[in-house]
């Protein structure tokens, strides 16, 4: 068997090194073509992963700080309702003390008169 003198070039050096019409460029082309095409469906694909991620450690932290405010607001209104008890309960001492000094004025006025009575009954005698 005998083989032509190109063939045998072409056997002992492989087929890839010559070039039949820019084949060679067209598959490498092609393979770029694909490569990028499948990087860009991928990259919508991450970018997608990515998204969701991203949104559900901000909507994770959002519900956090919104039930960190939640609680806070609830001491905070715990406090006011405390503070507006003592306020209160202060007024209502402060009313009844007033009442029991008014009660005891009253009280020694009665005794005042009684004692003047009795005076005026002294000297006149």
């Amino acid at each position: 068997m005998r083989r032509s003198y190109p063939a045998t070039i072409a056997g002992s050096f492989g087929f890839g090194m010559l070039d039949f019409d820019g084949l060679k460029d067209q598959i490498k082309g092609k393979v770029f073509e694909l490569g990028f095409q499948k990087f860009d469906e991928s990259m919508d694909t991450i970018f997608e992963k990515l998204n969701e991620i991203v949104n559900s450690v901000f909507e994770n932290r959002v519900e956090s700080a919104s039930r960190v405010i939640a609680e806070a607001i609830a001491l905070y209104e715990n406090l006011l309702e405390q503070q507006e008890k003592a306020h209160n309960e202060t007024l209502e001492q402060r009313e009844a003390e007033k009442m029991w000094i008014y009660q005891k004025r009253q009280e020694l006025e009665q005794v005042q008169k009684g004692l003047e009575v009795i005076l005026s009954k002294c000297t006149i005698v």
